[in-house]
């Protein structure tokens, strides 16, 4: 606007200075005109020009930013796909996980109810024996007894019997018996034969033997501290029925876990690892929150390792850790599921 304002203004002074101004003056301000001209060409060439140039760089680098926009909305596009990808085998795979667990806890279940069932039976069958036991032992009682009966008779019978013709000869016992401390018997012997004749018989001896019993005095009057004794001295044979005797007095008493423990352990001492598992299953089954039973789950594992029986040791121990997993003893059954 300016420069149009310029070129008006310098028209209308030649106008008005044409009729006045001399030939020499015109073509001066001819030639200041052309001159103006000339410049304000210059000057609009050069501004158009770098404005040109500017907005072709300024289009290059829209079109660059473009191109950048698209590359980095086809890298999103593609992670986006590939995340899907992701969470869709992540799933799937979690799915298979889960049917694999639940597969595995249903086939434990299965082994542990199984087990569960042979031991039932076992114990059944150790019962039995146990029952056989006791009345082999009563038997024996029995007739014990009556080989005593018999012999009394047969010492009364010829205490009554008359040697010889016209002798009279009054027998009495050769000793008598006196039970001292717990159980054993001693004979007293003194005796004597008198004879109202002037002919003597020398008594004749009876049949009963004379019966000697020499235990040896226990430390201590407590049935399970005399069981303990003799399991740490090495008699796993004698604790074991001490331990027997004890759980039968008192089969629901604070000390019950512990005794069928220590029964388990002696069988265990002894090699008879099939015996132990049952005497550790009682700890287990009947008494889940005594102390030893995470000791006697320990043992009946190892027990079924003894027996090369790999698979249960392993239920075992799962079991322990399962159940017991801050005790020491679930520390020891990784460590021995490490090895199996």
């Amino acid at each position: 606007m300016k420069l149009m304002r310029n070129i008006i203004l310098a028209g209308s002074c030649v106008f008005l200075l044409s009729s006045c101004a001399s030939q020499d003056e015109i073509r001066k301000l001819n030639y200041q005109i052309r001159a103006v001209n000339q410049k304000l060409e210059d000057v609009k060439s050069n501004t158009v020009n770098k404005m040109q140039k500017r907005q072709a760089s300024s289009v290059n680098k829209i079109d660059a930013m473009a191109s950048e926009a698209e590359q980095l909305r086809a890298l999103i596009e593609e992670s986006e796909h590939k995340s899907s990808m992701l969470r869709e085998t992540t799933n799937q795979d979690l799915a298979s996980l889960k049917g694999v667990v639940e597969q595995m806890r249903v086939d434990n279940e299965q082994r542990i109810q199984t087990l569960e069932t042979k031991i039932d039976q076992m114990a059944g069958v150790l019962e039995r024996m146990q029952n056989a036991r006791v009345r082999a032992a009563e038997q024996r009682a029995k007739e014990a007894a009556r080989r005593a009966e018999e012999a009394k008779r047969r010492t009364i019978t010829a205490a009554a019997t008359i040697p010889a013709a016209g002798s009279f000869v009054v027998v009495q016992p050769s000793g008598k018996k006196i039970r001292i401390n717990s159980g054993s018997v001693v004979r007293d012997t003194s005796s004597s034969t008198h004879s109202s004749t002037s002919s003597q018989v020398e008594q004749q001896p009876t049949s009963d033997p004379v019966e000697t019993v020499s235990d040896t005095p226990n430390t201590s009057s407590d049935p399970f501290d005399q069981g303990m004794a003799s399991f740490k001295a090495g008699q796993f044979k004698k604790a074991y029925e001490t331990f027997e005797q004890v759980l039968s007095g008192n089969p629901q008493g604070p000390s019950a876990a512990q005794t069928q423990f220590y029964m388990g352990e002696c069988l265990y001492n002894q090699g008879e690892f099939d015996l132990a598992i049952l005497d550790y299953q009682k700890v287990i089954s009947n008494h889940a929150q005594d102390s030893h039973t995470p000791s006697a789950l320990l043992k009946q594992g190892m027990s079924f390792e003894k027996l090369t029986d790999h698979e249960t040791a392993k239920i075992i121990f799962n079991k322990l850790i399962a159940d017991y997993p801050v005790s020491s003893e679930a520390g020891l059954a990784k460590k021995r599921l490490q090895n199996l």
